[in-house]
């Protein structure tokens, strides 16, 4: 009688691209946690948030203060833009993964989505009135100033010839708007540089769940000098005015208040 003969249990070595693919996607979760809760850096795309951010500056977001508190009025909040898509277009391009992680079949990668990221200034907090009456801001009856608005445009357009509406409803123009009264867990939130933000006035009130921090402080800063006057914003966007970048050293490390 012959025994068994004892298998011999073959250990299958993991392909070295397999082990590659695994690395890769560890790592690309890893950073994504930290970017996403933690703290993240990005720069500023346009003038308005002037003169408080510039174009330019690159600064560090605290993704963790507003997890322990919420934010209070003249606070700088970071947050997802509410008018974007909450998944990745076009949609049939991508496999959901897990929570915001998607896989690009187009590409065959991994594809972190989310709303794109926006900072503005907290004016209004929720339950109180907010209205603009000859660009000046009133919150609940009272001249609302910081010290830190700008305006770079002389002109006031009159509420009769504004254009913004909030779904049918007309709010009237960027310097007469309201009054509008801020729902629970919302904020109004405007933009320092007043006449050139897309801010509360025009895509309505800031959800509570949308804010995801606070920038902290220019860690560099690059280039040109802000507008001060209104043709000039104009004529970079037409591209016909051409301005020089130059390092901003006195603006490097610099705290956000």
């Amino acid at each position: 009688m012959f025994g068994k003969k004892k298998e011999k249990k073959i250990k299958r070595k993991k392909h070295i691209i397999q082990e590659y693919v695994e690395a890769i996607l560890f790592a690309f979760v890893v950073a994504m946690l930290i970017r996403n809760y933690t703290i993240q850096t990005f720069k500023i795309p346009s003038s308005s948030m002037e003169s408080t951010l510039l174009i330019g500056d690159f600064l560090i977001g605290n993704k963790v203060k507003y997890f322990f508190t919420d934010p209070e009025k003249e606070d700088i909040v970071i947050f997802n833009y509410p008018a974007d898509p909450v998944e990745p277009q076009p949609r049939e391009n991508f496999a959901k993964i897990i929570g915001p992680v998607y896989f690009d079949k187009t590409k065959w990668l991994p594809k972190w989505h989310q709303k794109k990221n926006v900072v503005k200034r907290v004016i209004g907090m929720p339950g109180e009135k907010v209205e603009i009456i000859d660009k000046a801001v009133y919150v609940n009856d009272q001249l609302f100033k910081g010290g830190y608005e700008q305006y770079i445009d002389y002109r006031i357009i009159p509420r009769e010839a504004g254009r913004i509406k909030w779904g049918d409803e007309f709010m009237g123009s960027r310097d007469n708007f309201g009054p509008v009264v801020v729902p629970d867990s919302a904020y109004f939130v405007m933009g320092d540089n007043r006449d050139v933000s897309g801010d509360s006035r025009y895509w309505g009130f800031l959800p509570r769940k949308d804010i995801t921090g606070t920038p902290a402080i220019i860690y560099l800063s690059i280039g040109e000098p802000p507008f001060k006057d209104i043709r000039d914003y104009a004529f970079k966007k037409q591209g016909r005015l051409k301005r020089k970048s130059e390092f901003r050293w006195k603006r490097s490390f610099k705290l956000i208040h």
